[in-house]
């Protein structure tokens, strides 16, 4: 059974990458007046971020903000390892183009999770150890490596990159906007022209605020609903590799433990992750149609 990958998994993720792209291409082009020059420029800041991102620095930094460390105890290691190692066994046997070096790591926080980053580092929390079964965190570890299987980890480091690099150029573009518009109000009262000037600052602050608002949570929608589908496909990953079952059963686990309330339809727009009943259901669907 075929998967995911990384353009099925992660589309709206290189859609998005390519519009920051090509923006920050149109500023600097504004600035440089040569197309090539602010293609070539564009090319290397992103691409030093991203190889950096992707690096085993960016990665490791990225541990260190997510609280992931090795395991030290004796007692972790003997119960997390074996069963970290058996399922990263079955997902090289399908993926044979895994990384040879996937780490697991623990963070302290006593919320049922995990996660997987960059290329090599996959995360339970304690809360998870806690919570699931041996067999139940193969299922949670299975679905960890669908995500790096399908290269979502690195369509996130790549997203992240973009939204930096936009956000950087809406602060200066902000910045500047305030300033001019500082100095037209103390110069308004002087001179009609300045006080002309004000107000088309103040009405271009506004269109632009009003533009990337409109702009931000169009790309949150296509992006949560991308993820929501990423997810179906790790799911799916953890159950080709035969951990559909244990996963399964996890995410039964993870539906008692998870605080009922009714979403906003806005909220309901912009989840990353699909209701854990609507999981359930496909899982237990891949489950019936096997047996079938």
């Amino acid at each position: 059974m075929k998967n995911g990958g990384f353009f099925k998994s992660n589309w709206a993720y290189l859609i998005w990458f390519t519009f920051y792209f090509s923006f920050a291409v149109f500023v600097i082009y504004a600035f440089a007046q040569n197309i090539a020059l602010s293609i070539l420029i564009t090319v290397l800041i992103y691409g030093l971020s991203v190889a950096f991102a992707l690096s085993p620095a960016g990665e490791a930094l990225a541990r260190v903000l997510e609280g992931a460390k090795p395991i030290y105890t004796e007692q972790d290691k003997n119960y997390l390892l074996p069963i970290f190692d058996e399922v990263y066994d079955e997902a090289l046997r399908t993926t044979p183009s895994l990384r040879q070096d996937i780490q697991i790591y623990i963070t302290e926080s006593m919320a049922v999770n995990a996660f997987a980053l960059g290329n090599r580092t996959i995360a339970v929390t304690r809360g998870a150890l806690y919570a699931f079964s041996s067999d139940e965190l193969k299922g949670i570890l299975s679905h960890e490596f669908g995500h790096i299987a399908n290269g979502d980890t690195k369509a996130l480091l790549i997203k992240l990159v973009g939204n930096g690099f936009f956000s950087l150029i809406v602060f200066v573009f902000r910045f500047v906007a305030l300033l001019l518009q500082t100095i037209s109000n103390a110069l308004s009262g002087k001179n009609i022209v300045i006080f002309v000037i004000s107000v088309v600052i103040f009405l271009t602050r506004l269109i632009i605020d009003i533009s990337l608002f409109v702009f931000v949570f169009i790309g949150d929608v296509i992006i949560a609903l991308n993820s929501r589908y990423s997810e179906y496909l790790a799911d799916e990953y953890a159950y080709i590799i035969g951990y559909g079952e244990d996963l399964t059963s996890a995410l039964y686990v993870i539906s008692k433990l998870e605080m009922p309330g009714k979403l906003t339809f806005t909220e309901r727009l912009k989840s990353s992750h699909p209701y854990t009943s609507a999981r359930i259901e496909r899982l237990e669907q891949l489950e019936e149609q096997q047996a079938c």
